[in-house]
């Protein structure tokens, strides 16, 4: 008996000696704002992950980036102003998850004020905590010709008892605080002129985890890290399912509470998070928005550019694998950079010159076949974009409806093609579409619209989250699927079959860029890498198909 019972309680012994401490300083006091942390400390979500959590709370006194700085703590919650200006001063610290994807900051005008838009904060007394939020409110005034010095700024009491004193006519405040205390203090909103800086893109990320840059280095430290950012959601998605027993959960750390307040504050946090996918993922282009705010309003936007550089990394998040294993070369940094190098103008236009030869080459097809009007839009239009229909159709979900129907653009160029050529059809002698000239300019602007094809697939393919093959798939597609259904309708064999090389120039493409795509991953708060990836393969996509074209090569065919 004596045996069996020490057999029990031998792995709850041992799994107490492995628990790995972890010291994490909270931003402020005990509150709900950190109710996630308390919820995972008293349902042992830490201990699960082998780590023995302390919770250490801040304070107007507590400078918690600096304690990490110092080693006194492993892990902090800081705003990215605080942490960019430590930066600058030389502290290696980096950001390894964002807790609040959208922040709290907001600017809350009284009724007495008189302020019912921008242009009427001129001249107005605005309180704020000279804590980076100013920045926010300076940002905001600048996108409607004003700037800080149109504004009397002063330093505000804590909660909010300067505008409820009528001591200033504005003041900044955090959402789920003291605008709830503005609001139980017997305010009536529809009475308050309220800017919400997260509505309108325009204020810094707040609550972000940040570590010593030296222990990302470490292979054992940054498992820890990632284990307990995997406990921290499981510990906000369970408050988010029971707010009454997070706030119970979370007074039992505080010296006194208003509970009301206490759930109020609750549930304005969880509208700042992105619980269901995403938790805890920084957005790249949140932080470009955030480093220029600090910048501009701290008068030294080089420095602070300067501190931006691996300020951030999502090796971390990455570890945790809170979304899963990673589908496709490139992580979220480097699949929102590619889709912001896709979606560039630059890019657009070479889409556009493409989408124009596929369809000059169907309006050709129409007219050696005299088609009238109607088969003629039809015969432009299937190989414009048909290619991209069927990709789109193919994937459904985030494609449906198809790219056509949300830019009309594409359906404009194919009208221009079917009327300026229809025109020009007439004009010109009838051998005019067979010159030389103007198959090289045709097999040019066809090459340029296959390679700029090639990337856009690959790109649809790695938004829609699917594995890194689709992105071969989708690039073939794009690009031959348009002139298969045009061949099909016309009842000719697709001439891709026949032994020129098209959908095979595709494939080579997008292998390239997932090659390159694989490097890039290695340097994800660069864009620079994505961009050169892009640019490989199109280049090798076009060379390819000028060769095609200008050496009649033709692609191996078994035999019998």
């Amino acid at each position: 008996m004596l045996i069996s019972l020490l057999a029990i309680g031998l792995p709850s012994v041992s799994k107490q000696w492995q628990q790995e401490p972890l010291r994490v300083q909270l931003r402020w006091l005990p509150q709900a704002q950190f109710a996630g942390f308390y919820v995972a400390k008293d349902h042992e979500f830490f201990q699960r992950e082998g780590l023995s959590v302390s919770l250490e709370p801040g304070g107007p006194s507590v400078n918690g980036l600096q304690r990490l700085r110092d080693g006194e703590v492993d892990v902090t919650v800081a705003w990215t102003s605080d942490a960019l200006d430590m930066r600058r001063q030389g502290a290696e610290l980096v950001n390894v998850a964002q807790l609040l994807q959208r922040p709290g900051t907001m600017l809350v005008c009284s009724a007495a004020s008189g302020v019912k838009k921008a242009a009427d904060l001129k001249g107005k007394r605005v309180g704020t905590w000279f804590l980076g939020d100013e920045f926010d409110v300076g940002h905001w005034l600048q996108r409607y010709g004003l700037g800080l010095n149109a504004v009397r700024l002063v330093e505000q009491k804590p909660a909010a008892r300067d505008l409820l004193d009528g001591q200033v006519d504005c003041a900044t405040a955090m959402s789920y605080n003291e605008f709830q205390t503005i609001l139980q203090a017997g305010a009536l909103q529809s009475d308050l002129f309220t800017v919400r800086f997260a509505q309108e893109n325009s204020g810094f990320l707040e609550d972000g985890l940040y570590v010593r840059a030296s222990d990302l280095q470490d292979p054992v430290k940054s498992d820890r890290l990632a284990r307990f950012l995997r406990s921290l959601a499981a510990g906000w998605r369970y408050t988010a399912r029971h707010p009454d027993e997070a706030v119970a959960i979370t007074e039992r750390f505080m010296d006194s509470s208003n509970t009301t307040h206490q759930k109020a504050m609750l549930r304005e946090i969880l509208q700042l998070m992105d619980l269901n996918k995403g938790y805890g993922l920084l957005d790249p282009a949140s932080f470009r928005r955030s480093v220029e705010i600090v910048g501009r309003g701290s008068g030294d936007p080089e420095g602070i550019a300067r501190a931006a550089r691996g300020a951030w990394s999502l090796k971390v998040w990455r570890g945790s694998e809170l979304d899963g294993s990673q589908r496709g070369p490139l992580g979220p940094a480097g699949r929102e950079a590619f889709s912001t190098l896709v979606t560039s103008p630059w890019f657009y236009v070479l889409d556009l010159i493409g989408t124009t030869a596929f369809a000059l080459s169907g309006l050709i097809r129409a007219l050696q076949r005299r088609y009238d009007l109607w088969g003629c839009f039809i015969l432009t239009l299937l190989p414009a974009v048909g290619g991209g229909i069927l990709r789109d159709l193919l994937i459904g979900g985030m494609r449906s409806p198809p790219f056509v129907f949300q830019d009309g653009t594409y359906l404009l160029v194919v009208l221009i093609v079917l009327a300026g050529g229809s025109i020009l059809a007439s004009l010109l002698s009838e051998g005019a579409a067979d010159s030389a000239n103007f198959q090289r300019l045709l097999g040019l602007c066809d090459s340029i619209g296959l390679a700029t094809f090639t990337i856009i697939g690959a790109q649809v393919a790695l938004e829609a989250d699917l594995n890194w093959w689709w992105m071969v798939i989708c690039a073939a597609l794009t690009c031959a699927g348009g002139g298969m259904v045009l061949d099909v309708v016309t009842g000719r064999e697709p001439r891709t079959f026949q032994g020129e090389p098209y959908e095979e120039i595709a494939v080579l493409g997008a292998v390239v860029l997932i090659g390159g795509f694989m490097i890039a991953d290695r340097f994800e708060t660069l864009q620079w890498p994505v961009l050169a990836a892009m640019i490989v393969s199109w280049v090798t996509v076009f060379i390819c198909r000028q060769l095609v074209i200008r050496h009649n090569l033709r692609s191996w065919r078994p035999g019998l």
